[in-house]
């Protein structure tokens, strides 16, 4: 069977005869057709075959390291030179949609693309019978309709409506893979035959064609990937790198040049590369490379560059040995990143938490974590030892379970309360102090600072932290100087007293016989200037011995325990006012209960040095004194309308006064409030237990 054109107008002569060396059979064109030739086999016949051999030749030859850009144009003139030449009159490269998979659509045609245009998708409803034979890889070789099996009749009726009269189909496929789509080659004026040497010559176009759509989609693919790859490496601030081991030259991106502070044009060798690392981290780099290419190991490393512009840079390098073909690596592929910020924010960290364990040992602080939605907490050595948690209590939440075990009993319930309050989200964090009963150390104190690092929708407290100290000591100095204090207060009251006795018993009787006596004087002198100078003595030892009786009273007021502290403050305002110093304004409540010696003592004291510093620094005479029972308590305030002052930064003269306030309430345990502002005047509130004992 051979294939060839008649010269004689004929547009495909196909020739078949009892011998295939003799003879050819010949469908012509319009006007012959559906005629049969019987002609004797000429050297114009074998011209015809060899031309399509030589086509075929051609095609495969031009189609070998063809561009990818260039395919579409080759195949759409490639169907243009088969159908020319086998007078074919519509020819459509159909191949499945990637996006919908059902649908078949054209990519290349002829005649020319102003056809293809015409020309759209086919559904899966058209042509069913044909779709399941190019699925199945079979050829669909029809010279005309009726040949259609029964089966097939929607097809045939696509066919008549299409107006194609023969119709050959051929499944594009590579590698015995399910075909990615057909070439439909279509005669529309005649009927014609397609014999099986034409249909495997065709076949050999339609093989040409789909390896060259496989390569063009391979390497759209590749390109894809590298556009991928090379967006995402620029995102991240990544180089990519090729070494070819045999010469030892780099093949590198831009980025890859940038980060090492390359030239655009300059050569990348292993020398050049090592000129621009640090010395310090050459070995290392050379190292790993050699490894690599001796061994096929993977690289990793971290090393310092000196680009060129006075920096020092940290990188960090992955590379995989590759191979073109089997047998050793050839090549190394990796990437680079620019790792110095990260390096110096690691360095900073390493330093900030040298800097918090240093600290943290100097003041002796315990960390704890507890992650309530693992169950599981996290505690370092130092809480471990501050506690006392013995080996082996590190699972889950043992730890915590035994530091509630040894808090002292009467303060359970205060810490129990404040860690409720935590996890609730009624506190943020707390701060206190608490008896701890150590394994070891018998009764400790801890002062304890607790936080929520996260919290649940419901506001529940899912992770806490928190950090302990032992201020043991702190407490007993501070209770020892609670006590020195103490005792300084009560010697000074007893020194007081001591002295009111002797000025009021002693002095001011003294100082009254002198009186009597220099009045006896005064009468028996005659009268002159003798007389008047012993009447101007016996007046100065009259105010003399009010000013001891006062000095006496205020120094030790007696009348604090004959009739109570709320007379006890009367008694002093009147006196001072008396003095014309102050003009004070009582508000003071009658006392109910008993008031003790302490809390009476100390309200009284706070009064007297509230209104000293009123008549010396408020610059005002009038003062409001009140008292109320409060809290089951007593509250005394002190207030005037008078310059103020800043409270956190009192002057000189009062400074000693008003540490003095605090030390008497503190030590009554009781509170004391300073309320002023310079030009908003001053109020003092102090509030005591009223049967404060010290």
């Amino acid at each position: 069977m051979e294939i060839r054109r008649d010269p004689g107008g004929c547009d495909l002569g196909i020739v078949r005869g009892a011998s295939p060396e003799n003879y050819e059979v010949r469908w012509c064109s319009v006007a012959h057709m559906g005629k049969i030739e019987h002609t004797p086999r000429t050297a114009e016949n074998e011209g015809s075959r060899l031309e399509f051999e030589t086509l075929i030749s051609d095609l495969s030859s031009s189609f070998i390291n063809l561009p990818p850009g260039e395919v579409d144009g080759e195949i759409e003139d490639a169907l243009r030179r088969v159908c020319e030449l086998l007078g074919i009159d519509l020819a459509v490269l159909w191949q499945w949609s990637a996006v919908t998979p059902d649908v078949i659509a054209p990519t290349h045609a002829y005649p020319g693309l102003e056809g293809l245009q015409s020309i759209e998708p086919l559904s899966q409803e058209q042509f069913p019978w044909i779709r399941q034979e190019i699925v199945a890889g079979r050829v669909v070789a029809l010279s005309s309709l009726e040949e259609f099996p029964a089966e097939a009749d929607v097809d045939r009726e696509f066919c008549r409506l299409y107006g194609v009269i023969s119709h050959l189909s051929l499944p594009l496929s590579v590698g015995g893979e399910p075909p990615v789509g057909l070439i439909g080659l279509n005669t529309l004026q005649a009927e014609r035959d397609w014999p099986d040497a034409l249909v495997k010559r065709l076949q050999l176009v339609a093989q040409v064609f789909t390896n060259a759509l496989a390569r063009k989609r391979t390497d759209e693919a590749l390109r894809a990937s590298e556009e991928r790859l090379a967006l995402a490496a620029d995102s991240a601030g990544a180089g990519l790198w090729i070494l070819d081991y045999r010469t030892g030259v780099f093949w590198v991106t831009d980025k890859a040049r940038a980060i090492f502070g390359y030239s655009p044009d300059e050569v990348i060798d292993m020398t050049r590369l090592e000129a621009s690392v640090h010395p310090d981290d050459r070995d290392l780099v050379r190292g790993v490379i050699e490894r690599s290419a001796r061994i096929g190991e993977a690289v990793t490393v971290e090393y310092r560059i000196l680009p060129g512009d006075g920096s020092e840079r940290w990188i960090l390098s992955r590379g995989r040995p590759r191979s073109a073909s089997i047998g050793e690596s050839d090549r190394l592929m990796g990437v680079s990143i620019d790792i110095t910020e990260r390096k110096r924010a690691q360095e900073a960290l390493h330093e900030s938490e040298a800097r918090l364990t240093s600290g943290a040992e100097l003041a002796g602080l315990g960390f704890y974590e507890v992650d309530f939605s693992t169950g599981a907490m996290y505690a370092d050595d130092r809480l471990r030892d501050l506690c006392g948690v013995p080996p082996g209590r590190d699972q889950g939440l043992q730890v915590l379970e035994f530091w509630m075990e040894h808090l002292h009993p009467d303060d359970l319930p205060h810490v129990s309360d404040l860690r409720q309050q935590l996890h609730e989200g009624r506190r943020e964090r707390f701060s206190f102090e608490y008896r701890y009963l150590h394994p070891d150390r018998g009764e400790t104190w801890i002062q304890h600072l607790a936080g929520a690092a996260a919290r649940d929708a419901t506001g529940r407290a899912l992770r806490t932290y928190g950090v302990l100290r032992d201020v043991t000591e702190r407490k007993r100095a501070e209770d020892e100087l609670h006590d020195l204090s103490q005792r300084l207060i009560g010697a000074h009251e007893d020194e007081r007293a001591l002295l009111a006795r002797e000025l009021h018993d002693d002095v001011s009787q003294r100082l009254a016989v002198l009186a009597i006596d220099i009045g006896r004087a005064e009468l028996a002198a005659p009268q002159g200037a003798q007389a008047e100078a012993m009447r101007e003595v016996r007046a100065g030892l009259v105010r003399l011995s009010e000013d001891v009786h006062s000095l006496a009273y205020q120094l030790h007021p007696s009348i604090l325990e004959e009739l109570g502290l709320d007379e006890a403050l009367r008694a002093e305002c009147e006196r001072r006012e008396r003095q014309g110093r102050l003009d004070l304004t009582l508000d003071l409540e009658p006392l109910t209960g008993v008031v003790g010696k302490d809390a009476a003592l100390c309200l009284f004291r706070v009064a007297q040095e509230a209104l000293n510093n009123v008549a010396h620094h408020a610059g005002v005479r009038a003062a409001t004194v009140t008292l109320r029972q409060m809290d089951g308590g007593l509250l005394l305030g002190v207030s005037d309308g008078g310059a103020g002052f800043d409270a956190g930064h009192p002057g000189e003269g009062m400074h000693l006064g008003l540490a003095s306030m605090r030390e008497r309430v503190r030590l009554v345990h009781g509170t004391l409030d300073i309320e002023s502002a310079p030009g908003h005047g001053t109020t003092i509130l102090a509030w005591v237990p009223a049967e404060a004992a010290s």
